[in-house]
């Protein structure tokens, strides 16, 4: 069932079933509710459109052209040097200032079940070439959520979309949530948190999930998935999600988020490696005209 309300000048779409319903805004395409068998948000938000603009967290929001961080903000295609618009210390963030996160989305219903955000990027865009379409599909079935990404480039560009939503669950904070993420392996980062270049073995670290542990460090690092699913499980102890995706990796983010106290979310997003155009060794990122991309997120609950 879909129902579709105001929302601070936006429009809110609320998808549900008998045990799961979400709500997603056409402000940044933002996933805003997540409510299990009648709980409580399972994620983090604002009360309403002024609060997600009014702070920078990209809460919940999908993140685009580029999730995570270009080192220096250039990268080379087809033999040219492009230089995107920096927004952290020199280097690009999530697609640079006023990106995906901070536009309105036209929203589409496809089916009772699922309704579709797409969003028109304009050659130059924060300094990407090609002018390009991007959309994301949420569905909701039983007890579970799916995200699929795609897009499609009139030009040869970089396309690495996430999503950037907070999970909290019934906790209040995420450091003392359980996690286990399937990954041997963890980029290690400098100062700038732009990768170094090593992939570090997890075993014998702060960074072994391996097993279900509780968080209880700061983390805004990638974790690069083994194959098989779930990518990753997070439990409070009465609810607990399984996510499963075919990006190549994972971010975590475990810091403050603006607007809220302490530490409240623990920032899962699947998505390319950090700094991957200038990174041969990682999954390409490039979108070459005409094709189409195409990556999905689950989430299913018990």
């Amino acid at each position: 069932m879909i129902k579709k309300t105001e929302y601070s000048g936006y429009e809110l779409y609320t998808i549900s079933s008998d045990e799961l319903e979400i709500s997603v805004t056409t402000l940044g395409a933002t996933l805003t509710r997540v409510s299990f068998r009648g709980s409580d948000n399972l994620v983090l938000g604002y009360a309403d459109a002024e609060g997600y603009l009014s702070h920078n967290s990209y809460v919940g929001a999908v993140i685009g052209r580029y999730a995570n961080r270009i080192a220096g903000s250039a990268f080379t295609l087809n033999g040219s040097e492009y230089h995107v618009t920096p927004n952290e210390n020199g280097n690009q963030l999530h697609g640079g200032p006023q990106a995906f996160d901070r536009r309105r989305w036209e929203a589409a219903v496809v089916d009772e079940s699922s309704v579709c955000f797409t969003l028109h990027s304009a050659d130059g865009d924060n300094g990407f070439p090609g002018a390009m379409t991007a959309s994301v599909t949420y569905s909701v079935e039983g007890s579970a959520f799916r995200m699929d990404f795609s897009g499609k480039a009139e030009a040869d560009t970089i396309f690495a979309p996430t999503t950037h939503t907070y999970w909290k669950l019934g906790s209040t904070c995420a450091r003392g949530l359980s996690l286990t993420i399937n990954s041997d392996r963890y980029l290690p980062v400098d100062d700038e948190l732009i990768p170094t270049g090593e992939q570090k073995d997890v075993a014998g670290t702060g960074f072994d999930f391996r097993q279900s542990r509780q968080i209880r460090d700061f983390y805004d690092h990638c974790f690069i998935l083994r194959s098989g699913e779930p990518a990753l499980v997070l439990s409070d102890g009465a609810v607990t999600m399984e996510l499963s995706t075919d990006f190549e990796a994972v971010q975590m983010y475990t810091g403050p988020v603006n607007g809220f106290d302490g530490f409240p979310g623990a920032a899962l997003e699947p998505e390319f490696c950090p700094d991957s155009p200038n990174r041969p060794e990682f999954e390409s990122p490039v979108l070459r005209a005409g094709e189409i991309f195409g990556k999905y997120i689950e989430y299913s609950f018990s």
